[in-house]
């Protein structure tokens, strides 16, 4: 018997993802509040892996160039046919790998921790954290670009994507801030925050299907497609807004957002 969730259901679901997903207000903590206070029923993981299969064809479309030369000359590097325009994508790629293993560790590390993380009150207490982290910037002009990538910003910013993981904490926000720390120029941070955010999208799509397969619970193709499509076309537009609000130096904006929504959460559950 297919879930009882709801055409509508599955569209606010998917344009809640769409949105979130790149905004830096957190996709699992807004998820988490959505099934919480509109008392929507149990989502299949079914549900979350085509959303997640929605967000990874936005991120890969939007940045298909890059993503395209990481292959042909990662390609041309193992064959050592490399020139240098080669060598420098094909560091982007490995050293996108690199992060993304200390985003692995991360999370490891996070997994022991002895409370319930995905509970209303601590992801309002996680939303106020990402709300500080959005009010960092440079105090001077970085220089740094994506074809000038080095061990350290990989390092910095792979552990920042692992406490991205928690509920409240935004995955964008957290490593565009990292990435502005480490010396990145803003429309470079972007660019490697969401480039690194393929693996991370990839493995939580892996991870999905795999608890899938263990547990299945049936749900109506119309659900997975409706909330795939919605998540797909308000996750591209919500990437361009994001890109364009960190080339001007506005990411606080969502400060004031997030704590707003932390203090209606507070005072609701009081």
């Amino acid at each position: 018997m297919a879930t009882t969730l709801t055409i509508v259901q599955s569209m606010i679901l998917g344009a809640v993802q769409g949105v979130t997903e790149f905004l830096p207000v957190s996709s699992s903590g807004h998820l988490a509040l959505a099934r919480h206070f509109f008392s929507m029923p149990h989502v299949p993981l079914l549900f979350d892996v085509f959303l997640h299969v929605a967000t990874l064809i936005v991120v890969i479309f939007y940045y298909r160039e890059i993503v395209w030369k990481m292959v042909v000359s990662v390609i041309m590097f193992l064959g050592r046919k490399a020139d240098e325009e080669h060598r420098i994508y094909a560091r982007l790629f490995f050293l996108l790998v690199i992060a993304t293993v200390f985003t692995i560790l991360i999370v490891f590390l996070l997994q022991l921790l002895p409370f319930e993380t995905d509970s209303v009150i601590f992801i309002a207490c996680t939303m106020l954290v990402t709300a500080v982290i959005l009010t960092y910037s440079p105090r001077k002009m970085n220089t740094d670009t994506i074809r000038s990538l080095r061990f350290s910003h990989a390092v910095t910013v792979g552990i920042a994507q692992g406490f991205g993981t928690l509920p409240g904490i935004s995955r964008s926000g957290i490593t565009i801030s990292a990435s502005l720390a480490s010396g990145l120029k803003r429309e470079d941070a972007g660019r490697f925050a969401f480039l690194l955010s393929i693996p991370a999208i990839l493995g939580a799509l892996v991870l999905s299907l795999l608890e899938y397969s263990w547990s299945p619970v049936p749900i109506s193709v119309s659900s997975l497609l409706v909330g795939a499509f919605t998540a797909m076309i308000t996750g591209f537009f919500s990437l361009k807004m994001l890109l364009w609000i960190v080339s001007k130096a506005r990411l606080w904006y969502f400060s004031i957002y997030l704590v707003i929504v932390s203090v209606i959460i507070f005072v609701t559950l009081m």
